[in-house]
């Protein structure tokens, strides 16, 4: 035997009264992301990929120790944390480079 639990149905009124605040929510998001798109440190894929952000990635894997000084040079257009992370690769991968040299 099973027992039912009366559900109480809503009404229109409450029914249009939640979809008035979704459609508030859902406004008040739509003002969020589009501040949220229009900050200046956001770019698009095309406007990272530069000339010079692809020949600082070439010297990176050709030659380190001067691609670590074009990634940190005035003229640079990397973000603190991209210097962070591409400082500790380029350390990683000088740093196996000897042990092959060395160890091989």
């Amino acid at each position: 035997m099973s027992s039912k639990v009366g559900r109480k149905k809503k009404s229109s009124a409450e029914k249009s009264e939640k979809r008035s605040e979704l459609s508030e929510r859902n406004q008040k998001l739509k003002k969020e992301l589009e501040s949220m798109s229009a900050m200046p440190g956001q770019g698009t894929v095309l406007e990272k990929l530069s000339k010079w952000r692809i020949a600082t990635y070439a010297w990176i894997v050709f030659l380190p120790p001067y691609g670590l000084y074009r990634v940190w040079s005035k003229e640079s257009t990397f973000v603190r944390s991209e210097k962070v992370v591409w400082t500790f690769m380029i350390i990683v991968y000088m740093l196996r480079f000897l042990w092959l040299i060395l160890f091989s």
